[in-house]
């Protein structure tokens, strides 16, 4: 029996490694030339309003800030949905802020389940007769060509750090579909920290104050979410404005 010194070992791991990314690139590239957009990981940790994505709240203008930062017409933000309305779009600053939404079969508020999310990891199939949504129920994901994609990644119970949140399965399976798995578990592990990085001190205070953010969303006070008789943001919305259709892509 042949055991691999360190040497070889160490050459295998490095081989693996490469081969790895090598066939991430190559999903990237099959990605980003099937749907022309950007993937940069998650938006946010804790919602700060409901609706939380609305024109003039601070994550939907760090998506602004950061599509129209990148020279980009649009930004894509993907999430999980319980109902078929409030995902629409609009232009704000000159940037398109398009949500699209999957209706989860089991609820948004069902509780993680490890074992199928391991099965979705590698085969990525669960969503393939999911209903997609987009001011009404679409056949399929549509993407305006040109964006950067987040997926919401917002976390109603639990540290946010451990879990993937709003619209992470339907960002990773997105991915995994057009582009290849080894591509979409990089893009995810990589995306998971992105609100660190794009609006460091916020994220922050999001993490630092979750268990308070959170029970002042699930609170209803006179059936208004408590969280709405907060002002966390310090903003105001405006009314959207309309905007250009998106581009279809092929349903995977």
């Amino acid at each position: 029996m042949t055991i691999l010194g360190p040497g070889r070992g160490a050459l295998l791991a490095i081989t693996l490694v490469l081969l790895w990314f090598g066939y991430a690139l190559i999903g990237f590239i099959k990605f980003y030339a099937t749907t022309r957009c950007i993937p940069l990981g998650r938006l946010s940790y804790v919602k700060l309003h409901d609706p939380d994505i609305r024109p003039g709240g601070l994550h939907e203008l760090t998506a602004v800030r950061v599509a129209s930062g990148l020279g980009c017409p649009g930004v894509v933000i993907v999430h999980n949905a319980g109902y078929p309305e409030m995902y629409g779009h609009w232009v704000d600053r000159g940037v398109l802020v398009w949500n699209l939404a999957v209706l989860d079969p089991r609820g948004n508020k069902a509780p993680v389940d490890w074992r199928e999310a391991l099965r979705e990891l590698v085969f990525a199939d669960r969503l393939r007769s999911a209903t997609w949504v987009h001011e009404g129920r679409i056949p399929g994901p549509i993407l305006p060509k040109h964006s950067v994609m987040f997926w919401h990644g917002t976390v109603r119970d639990g540290f946010p750090l451990l879990y993937g949140g709003c619209g992470c399965e339907p960002y990773y399976y997105i991915l995994a579909n057009y582009g290849n798995v080894p591509f979409a578990v990089t893009a995810v592990a990589l995306g998971w920290f992105t609100p660190l990085l794009i609006s460091p001190l916020e994220s922050l205070w999001e993490l630092a104050n979750y268990r308070e953010l959170q029970y002042a969303y699930l609170r209803k006070v006179g059936g208004e979410r408590l969280i709405n008789l907060r002002n966390y943001e310090g903003t105001t919305s405006t009314a959207p404005s309309a905007g250009p259709s998106g581009s279809s892509v092929p349903r995977p």
